[in-house]
C-alpha cells in the first residue's frame, strides 16, 4: 500500500528533526568549523545529499539549531509569565537556569562554543536578534518590581553571575557543587537579603 501524504509529511518531520539533533550533538562536541555535512550525514544515517534536500548549507543548518536553543531559552519565560510575585520569579530563574544547563549540557556546550568563535557569533546574532536585549529587559522589569537601587545594572550582573556558574557547570562538571551554588543563589536574591 503506498504512503499517504500525512506519512511522508511526518517521515520528512522526523528525518529533519533527526539532522537537527545530531548536528546538535557534533557542533558541541566538535565545533561549527570542525563539523561537515558529510559527518552529519553519516552520523544521521542518510546521504549527503538527502541533508542538502533539508538543509541548503551548514550555515543554514546552524540556524535552524540555534533557533531550536533560543525556543529552549523562551520557553522558559514564557513558563514564568503567570508568576506575579518578582521574587518568586526570580527564584525559578536560577532553579531553570540550573535544570537546563545539567540537563541540556550539549545545548549550553554549542551555544558556549559560538559565543567564542567570530565566525559562529555572527550566525548567533542573525538568529537571536535583540532577543538577549528583551530578555534583560524583563529581568529589569522584576527588580523594578522588587525596587532595587540600580535595576537595569543589577539584571546585568544577574545574568552575568548566572553565565558565569553555567560556564562553571559545563567545565567543571561533578567537580562543581551544584546544590549548594544554587541555594546559595537562591538565598542571595531572596526577599529577606533584598528587602
Amino acid at each position: 500500500m503506498p504512503r499517504t501524504k500525512k506519512q511522508f509529511e511526518e517521515i520528512r518531520e522526523q528525518t529533519k528533526t533527526k539532522i537537527l539533533n545530531v548536528a546538535l550533538e557534533l557542533f558541541a562536541k566538535k565545533g561549527y568549523s570542525n563539523t561537515t555535512i558529510s559527518e552529519i550525514a553519516k552520523s544521521a544515517n542518510i546521504s549527503k545529499g538527502l541533508a542538502y534536500n533539508y538543509f541548503e548549507s551548514k550555515e543554514q543548518l546552524m540556524e535552524e539549531v540555534i533557533k531550536i536553543l533560543f525556543v529552549e531559552i523562551e520557553n522558559m519565560f514564557i513558563a514564568l509569565e503567570g508568576e506575579k510575585d518578582p521574587f518568586e520569579k526570580l527564584s525559578r530563574i536560577i532553579d531553570l537556569t540550573f535544570e537546563w544547563v545539567t540537563e541540556r549540557e550539549d545545548f549550553w556546550r554549542l551555544y558556549t562554543n559560538l559565543l567564542m568563535q567570530v565566525e559562529t557569533k555572527v550566525i548567533v546574532d542573525k538568529v537571536a536578534g535583540n532577543f538577549m536585549d528583551s530578555m534583560f529587559t524583563e529581568m529589569e522589569k522584576m527588580f523594578r518590581k522588587m525596587k532595587i537601587k540600580n535595576p537595569v545594572e543589577e539584571a546585568k550582573i544577574f545574568g552575568a553571575i548566572l553565565d558565569g556558574m553555567s560556564f562553571h557547570i559545563l567545565f567543571l562538571g561533578n567537580e562543581y557543587p551544584i546544590t549548594q551554588m544554587r541555594n546559595f543563589l537562591k538565598s542571595k536574591y531572596s526577599k529577606e537579603n533584598l528587602v
